[in-house]
């Protein structure tokens, strides 16, 4: 599958380079074009914040691993839950790791499922969206946050990590999700601040480490030792933006192909055509789904959510990034992305419905303004 799916990109980036050369009569130029200047987003976001993690895994290795020890569990996955595959959270994670094999799961499957929704889902969307669209983002949230855990066991299998250490080191990530999702639910408000803090801390965290990076090119002056080389966080920038390149031109194809299935399928499960173009979109980057947020029914904004935490970036810069450093992990890790993404959209379009239906008994048959749409 690793290599398949690779290649199948791979093959797109060809594609859309050649229709890019020739006019983009294919309107798959485009899309190559627009994957490969994702390189200055990626950077400002990225190379910062990994040329300070072997700062911050020093720093954790000290005072982490030996309570984990006690408890024997692994210390990776502290990063991993807080952190994003691609922000810190692979490097600090492999880093801690006691084990070659728990190093891999928690840096690749957890950082890219719970890590980037805890640094860059949450935060980014906040910023995007509008304050009543914040109760459907929250809903959705709490869906996609309870499908992790399923998503991470069953990357896990795939993986052939021994079934009671993987269990036991999942009960923290289990627990973390319970507590994040009954306060979403429960204190909306208040989580939605502390994700706003943490992820704007984690932002300027990335443009401290990029600031330090600069001075040491331009002037030739290390301020702080222990930084990352600069060589590394370019490369795996310049592989994110090469397979965006080809990732791109593939569902943009794809999207063209099964646009009308799409739509049907978006019919039965009672949202809109613009909801299921945001699914297919989180495929690459749940972005596009907070981007297009108002134009989508208050059922597809849940859904959509949902699937953007657990789901998103499996073709995408996560992607990219994976492929990159641990190849053979990316069967684990597409696992991973859609048993959660699936069981999020399904459970999602449940619970919703489920919550039209008691609102309409409690309300003789009538429905709000809210669930309307």
């Amino acid at each position: 599958m690793d290599k398949f799916v690779l290649y199948l990109i791979g093959s797109f980036f060809v594609i859309g380079a050649i229709d890019y050369i020739t006019g983009n009569h294919l309107k798959l130029g485009g899309k190559f074009e627009e994957g490969i200047k994702t390189m200055g987003a990626l950077g400002l976001g990225m190379i910062g914040i990994l040329s300070l993690a072997p700062i911050f895994t020093n720093f954790l290795s000290a005072e982490i691993i030996p309570i984990f020890r006690v408890f024997h569990l692994d210390p990776s996955i502290v990063p991993a839950a807080l952190l994003a595959v691609d922000m810190g959270g692979y490097q600090m994670a492999n880093e801690l790791a006691l084990t070659e094999e728990m190093g891999a799961f928690s840096g690749i499957i957890i950082a890219s499922t719970l890590g980037a929704t805890i640094s860059f889902s949450i935060p980014v969307a906040l910023g995007m969206l509008s304050k009543e669209d914040e109760k459907y983002f929250s809903k959705g949230v709490l869906v996609g946050i309870i499908s992790i855990p399923i998503g991470c066991l069953a990357a896990g299998l795939w993986q052939k990590i021994n079934i009671n250490i993987l269990v036991w080191n999942l009960v923290p990530i289990f627990v973390f999700a319970i507590i994040l999702g009954a306060g979403l639910l429960k204190a909306p408000h208040v989580f939605i601040k502390v994700f706003n803090v943490f992820g704007k801390l984690i932002m300027s965290l990335s443009t401290v480490g990029l600031l330090l990076q600069g001075i040491d090119v331009i002037f030739g002056e290390r301020i702080v030792s222990g930084l990352a080389p600069l060589s590394e966080s370019t490369v795996v920038v310049a592989k994110i933006a090469f397979v965006l390149g080809g990732a791109y031109p593939m569902l943009a194809f794809i999207n063209r192909i099964f646009k009308n299935s799409f739509k049907e399928i978006g019919e039965k499960f009672g949202i809109n055509s613009v909801s299921v173009a945001g699914i297919l979109g989180s495929l690459a980057s749940n972005l596009l789904v907070f981007g297009t947020f108002k134009e989508m029914n208050p059922k597809g904004k849940v859904v959509c959510t949902a699937f953007g935490v657990s789901g998103a970036f499996v073709f995408g810069g996560q992607f990219g990034f994976v492929s990159g450093v641990a190849p053979e992990m990316l069967g684990a890790f597409i696992i991973s992305k859609l048993t959660a993404g699936i069981i999020s959209i399904l459970l999602a379009a449940w619970l919703y419905d489920r919550e039209i239906k008691e609102f309409s008994l409690k309300e003789n048959g009538g429905i709000s303004n809210e669930y309307q749409g």
